[in-house]
């Protein structure tokens, strides 16, 4: 069944679109979301782990540190399992997706628009949590040099 989003009109909210149009640092990020939620894929990257694909974009420990803690919270907080493809998928996930662009934003400044993405998904009480956990990983991506791009696309899924 078809059927669109009753936030599809708004702009700040991101489509699913093949994983290899997305620039470098939205992949690296990708890829290490991938690796962390499915380190055992033999089809790409070997035995890659994802500390090293985030040290390789040149962040820190403690950059690193905050990506495992995100990741740990949105494992905990989520009313339903993510929705991340696996390392070798082209096709991008509407989690991750939320995900990159919510990076983008708060590394765009734009606060408000990142809040709303995070309530649409996820319990309100672990919405501030997580909100802190994505914007400190946002900060160390842009310390690392590491910009996301923000996307505006209008949102239609199939279930």
């Amino acid at each position: 069944m078809n059927f669109r989003s009753q936030h599809g009109s708004r702009p700040e909210l991101i489509d699913d679109h093949p994983a290899e149009t997305a620039d470098a640092p939205d992949r690296t990020v990708l890829s290490a979301v991938r690796t962390w939620l499915r380190p055992a894929c033999e089809t790409a990257r070997g035995n890659l782990h994802w500390r090293d694909i985030l040290s390789d974009a040149g962040l820190r420990q403690d950059g690193i540190e905050h990506f495992d803690l995100l990741m740990r919270s949105l494992m905990r907080v989520s009313y339903r399992p993510l929705d991340m493809r696996c390392r070798c998928a082209t096709e991008l996930g509407k989690d991750e997706a939320v995900i990159l662009q919510t990076i983008a934003l708060l590394q765009k400044t734009h606060s408000g628009a990142a809040l709303r993405m995070l309530s649409e998904w996820l319990p309100a009480p672990a919405v501030s949590g997580v909100l802190k956990l994505i914007r400190w990983f946002a900060i160390d991506l842009l310390d690392a040099g590491v910009e996301l791009s923000a996307q505006a696309r209008r949102v239609t899924y199939m279930h």
